[in-house]
């Protein structure tokens, strides 16, 4: 009876796979997609052609273009081809490395949900996961490190992952947060991998100074117009970057407001990392819940969030669900930020849904690591007899 069940959940748990599949099918042929990637393409092109890539407009270092200059070598069929299944895997890797993170009672639920986050990753649009966008592969690859680090605590392999990564986009250097607060004396460490990655973005300027301060002029240019959340002028998903556009969509000032707004709740964010890094050291919270709330609390940390960067959260927030469900507080805490995010996708507001759905789990799991740390607590305390009622 018990084989019985277990196929015929096998049986259901394949057709929701190829369900997810068959959508990915769908969407290759009804919707636009690899939007980012044609911006590589068409790089590609004016680099075979003798032009400048930075006229149009691309954003990304020098270092990239030598990258770009590579591939360029390669004929445009087998290398799409190579690009697509490259980016399959990574975004593979994201869903193994979020899995890993799952306490074995999850896993049974958590292997439901994986195959939805096909249909709806990061709470966003599906054609989404075809965006093209190099940060897939890239994020694949600095998680899959990861699980080598919170598992055995070694982190060689993700220090390399996250600065080859700063080559392509400077801002990942901020995924060192990552063992700094999650792993065993790595200060050092973690500190040494930050200070070789702003090197060899500074030495950039030394390299290949003209294309650099090309790339500074795009930046400067398009990145607080760049279109984030596709229905209008956006600064991308994270906290700042919703008041932000709400601000310029009022037509008023929103560059110090939001960077004041970012100073305050990064602040307070940061030093609760420090907190629960404490907590979890003296043994008073699980690794797996720290470092759940960690990923996600580090993807937050980031001033400006685009659709990618919230793909690689989407296995933990599926974890904070399920964790959050199990408490009264944190229940309604997910309930209210489902219904907050509900309502502003209604309102035509992806960034501000995004935004919503992310903060309102991270708070449901900053209560879980408190609770834990109570009740550990309160559990020493019993043992020692401090809490025991007076006789």
């Amino acid at each position: 009876m018990k084989t019985s069940v277990k196929n015929s959940r096998g049986t259901w748990l394949a057709l929701l796979w190829f369900g997810a599949l068959c959508s990915i099918a769908g969407m290759t042929i009804f919707l636009p997609v690899g939007w980012d990637l044609a911006i590589y393409q068409r790089a590609i092109k004016d680099l075979q052609g003798g032009l400048d890539p930075y006229v149009a407009g691309l954003l990304y270092p020098p270092s990239f273009v030598r990258l770009l200059r590579i591939a360029s070598v390669v004929p445009a069929v087998p290398r799409q081809i190579f690009y697509w299944l490259f980016y399959a895997a990574g975004f593979g890797a994201q869903l193994w490395a979020g899995f890993k993170l799952a306490m074995p009672s999850e896993r049974r639920v958590l292997q439901w949900a994986l195959p939805l986050i096909v249909f709806f990753p990061g709470f966003m649009p599906n054609e989404v996961i075809l965006c093209g966008n190099i940060a897939i592969p890239i994020y694949g690859i600095v998680l899959a490190a990861a699980v080598r680090g919170w598992e055995r605590d070694q982190w060689g392999w993700f220090y390399l992952a996250v600065v080859a990564a700063s080559l392509v986009k400077p801002p990942y250097l901020g995924l060192l947060s990552i063992p700094l607060f999650g792993g065993r004396k790595q200060i050092f460490k973690s500190a040494s991998a930050a200070g070789l990655g702003v090197a060899l973005f500074a030495a950039q300027k030394l390299i290949w100074s003209y294309e650099f301060g090309e790339y500074l002029g795009t930046v400067q240019t398009a990145s607080v117009f760049r279109n984030g959340a596709g229905h209008f002028e956006s600064f991308g998903f994270s906290a700042a970057g919703v008041l932000a556009s709400a601000l310029r969509a009022m037509d008023k000032p929103f560059v110090f407001s939001s960077a004041l707004f970012y100073l305050g709740y990064g602040s307070v964010l940061f030093a609760l990392f420090v907190y629960f890094r404490w907590q979890y050291r003296l043994g008073r919270v699980r690794s797996h819940t720290w470092l759940t709330v960690l990923l996600l609390g580090t993807f937050l940390l980031s001033p400006r969030i685009l659709q990618y960067d919230a793909l690689p959260a989407t296995v933990p927030m599926f974890l904070l669900v399920i964790r959050g469900w199990k408490d009264t507080v944190g229940r309604w805490i997910v309930i209210a930020g489902f219904v907050g995010a509900a309502a502003a996708f209604a309102a035509n507001r992806d960034d501000l849904e995004v935004a919503l759905a992310m903060w309102a789990l991270l708070v449901s799991g900053l209560l879980g690591l408190y609770r834990e740390v109570h009740l550990s607590k309160r559990s020493v305390g019993v043992e020692s007899g401090e809490l025991l009622p007076a006789q």
